[in-house]
């Protein structure tokens, strides 16, 4: 890339390249917007990232194929969390806001011939978006793919530059973004739990509001992300002496009515705690996990706690924690 990025209105809320590109990577789906015979065109498209670049799938024939050669702009958002003006004032509508991370690639659009590269991207795209695997692996040379490999069109994004916003109140003073981690974790909406923990980890400066205090050496964190499941895996496993099979936790853990955490000062994952629903039984399950050396200590306490008072689960009367 090597296109300036045009100023921010807020710098503060700029994203790294680093975190851009990893939004966008784990974005479902983007959208694609760019020109064909002169005209607007704005497509919807499943991306996986290669070699630096960004790829997708389609039919040969269509408005995708009319935009190959062209400038074109890749983008993804989410809406982190809508905030009532009531928040901060009883009467007023004017402070009615909304907290979101956007990224914006800009590129050129190339088309892909080379039947590995074809073969190599659509495999990469299988492997992203059915990660359970279940399938032939695919190659250009395999007679079972030979045929779909040429008919089908591949294409990829070449960058130039990303834009990345996150809106997640950095241009608060301390006092407000508490007050607000306060509000929304006692308002308790789907994702506002999620809200909370990108929030906080927005503002690392800001001291925790009581609800996410733990003991000295940990950080609280009210929903962990995939990029924390292997290391939860691992957690969970050495707690039960593997108990349950590695990828019964993964699924588990994903499928979590509520899952927290805890990191250390290198943001290593120490402790994992959450609540699920036991196929086996029907019932509400509840397991904690910390690291070896912190298991006499009152890190899972404080994990109990927590888990204890979230949204999803809260006023829960499920069984202890094991």
């Amino acid at each position: 890339m090597h296109d300036p990025a045009p100023p921010m209105r807020r710098e503060v809320f700029r994203m790294t390249d680093d975190d851009a590109r990893a939004f966008l990577r784990a974005a479902p789906f983007v959208h694609l917007a760019g020109c064909a015979a002169g005209r607007p065109v704005l497509k919807t498209v499943n991306v996986v990232e290669l070699d630096g670049a960004w790829w997708f799938h389609g039919a040969v024939a269509g408005e995708k194929t009319a935009m190959l050669g062209g400038p074109v702009v890749l983008a993804a958002e989410e809406l982190v969390a809508q905030l009532p003006s009531t928040f901060v004032d009883e009467e007023r509508a004017c402070f009615a806001s909304a907290l979101y991370r956007s990224v914006q690639l800009h590129g050129a659009l190339e088309r892909v011939d080379d039947p590995a590269d074809k073969a190599r991207a659509l495999h990469a795209l299988m492997v992203r978006f059915q990660p359970e695997g279940g399938f032939r692996a695919i190659t250009h040379d395999d007679p079972v793919y030979a045929g779909e490999v040429k008919g089908v069109l591949v294409a990829r994004v070449v960058p130039l530059r990303i834009d990345g916003k996150a809106k997640l109140a950095q241009n608060k003073q301390p006092h407000e973004v508490r007050a607000l981690l306060e509000r929304l974790w006692r308002r308790g909406d789907p994702g506002d739990a999620r809200a909370v923990a990108l929030i906080a980890a927005a503002n690392p400066t800001v001291e925790a509001p009581g609800f996410l205090q733990g003991p000295p050496g940990a950080r609280l964190c009210c929903a962990l992300e995939p990029a924390h499941l292997d290391a939860a895996v691992a957690l969970h496993d050495q707690a039960a002496a593997g108990a349950a099979a590695p990828e019964v936790v993964r699924r588990r853990l994903l499928a979590s009515l509520a899952w927290v955490g805890a990191v250390d000062h290198t943001g290593a994952l120490i402790g994992s705690a959450h609540r699920y629903l036991d196929r086996a039984t029907g019932a509400l399950a509840c397991h904690i996990a910390v690291a070896p050396t912190l298991r006499a200590g009152p890190l899972a306490d404080a994990l109990a706690r927590l888990l204890a008072d979230h949204p999803a689960v809260r006023g829960d009367r499920g069984p202890a924690p094991a």
